[in-house]
């Protein structure tokens, strides 16, 4: 408690609400090296409900000039923005009256993103450990020992900090970096559990819970014995889940006629009527069942972020407890395999 009291009064004395000219701007330029898909990077306010301070959009070349009419000097957010998919790509110290341009290789976003003009010391050292995060968050992706994790954490802290002794940013900035690095390894570390639990279900029986339909009737998963399942895992206010079931749908098309799978979607929404009133709104079809986010299933599946998909095998064994989406197209090359070499 103590600790984050601390880290709390250190923002206060570094972004303190200065009282501005309300005529001050911020320019901020881009220049993207290998533009291929990048739409845009989006900058953010986060402690004003994460407003857009900026759009620039890279659709007419691989440059762009924003100027932002900024009213205090903080730490904004900085997101991209490719083929529909937003990423998090760091944070960036902005004020009025500065002027920033940032240099980023699309092929290669965390490691070339770089800093010239206002607070040009401070957000390289913003990059810099946010370089270092994402290349944390790759290493445990699929999981790793909780002891190989910690050891890698620990040499990132140390080159962190190093560059951090070097550097001429004020001390209250360093703190600031380090602590937001502690709060992220933190985070990591639970996250790495959760894959550690993930990969364990591998092979492991995956059937064993009763679920309802809409009329209100106990479906077992062992009734599927025998086919493949497919499990689409989503809640009705899941606005990727709504994205993902237009392919899902595309996919069972495909796999029409085909008798060796089944793909049965599973809500995990705490209301059982607000799920039947969902699915008679939308003319949902398909196989659909009510899991419930208290649930047995959320908890042996360890179900967090939506949507979730599930692939098991003619004995309801576990093959995949985080499969692809039915938007990626190498999904239907995948399950059709297993069809082709099953009996």
């Amino acid at each position: 408690m103590v600790k984050k009291l601390v880290f709390f009064l250190i923002l206060i004395v570094i972004f303190s609400c200065q009282k501005e000219n309300p005529d001050s701007f911020s320019i901020v330029a881009v220049e993207i090296q290998n533009q291929k898909q990048l739409d845009s990077i989006i900058i953010y306010d986060k402690s004003a409900r994460w407003h857009i301070e900026s759009c620039l959009r890279f659709a007419k070349g691989n440059t762009f000039t924003d100027t932002l009419q900024l009213k205090q000097k903080r730490i904004y957010q900085l997101y991209s923005f490719t083929n529909g998919v937003q990423a998090e790509l760091g944070e960036l110290l902005l004020s009025p009256n500065g002027k920033v341009k940032i240099g980023i290789d699309e092929n290669k976003p965390f490691q070339s993103i770089s800093y010239k003009g206002s607070f040009q010391s401070i957000n390289n050292a913003l990059a810099n450990s946010k370089k270092h995060q994402n290349e944390l968050t790759l290493t445990m992706r699929e999981g790793i020992s909780e002891q190989k994790l910690q050891v890698k954490i620990d040499q990132k802290r140390g080159v962190i900090n190093a560059k951090l002794d070097t550097s001429t940013i004020a001390d209250s900035l360093k703190v600031y970096i380090s602590e937001k690095f502690d709060a992220f390894s933190d985070v990591l570390k639970k996250k790495n559990l959760k894959y550690l639990y993930k990969a364990s279900l591998i092979d492991a029986k995956g059937t064993d819970f009763l679920l309802l339909d809409s009329l209100g009737n106990s479906i077992s998963l062992k009734d599927f014995k025998g086919k493949y399942i497919y499990l689409d895992v989503w809640a009705t206010w899941c606005k990727p889940c709504k994205v993902e079931y237009e392919y899902l749908k595309e996919l069972e098309n495909n796999l029409t006629g085909n008798n060796k799978v089944q793909i049965i979607s599973i809500s995990v929404d705490s209301s059982y009527e607000k799920w039947k009133d969902y699915l008679r709104d939308n003319s949902i079809h398909g196989k659909q069942l009510f899991a419930g986010w208290k649930s047995d299933f959320v908890k042996f599946y360890a179900v967090g972020a939506l949507p979730r998909f599930i692939f098991l095998d003619k004995e309801g064994l576990i093959i995949s407890p985080d499969e692809l989406r039915p938007s990626n197209p190498k999904l239907l090359k995948r399950v059709a395999s297993f069809l082709d070499n099953s009996n």
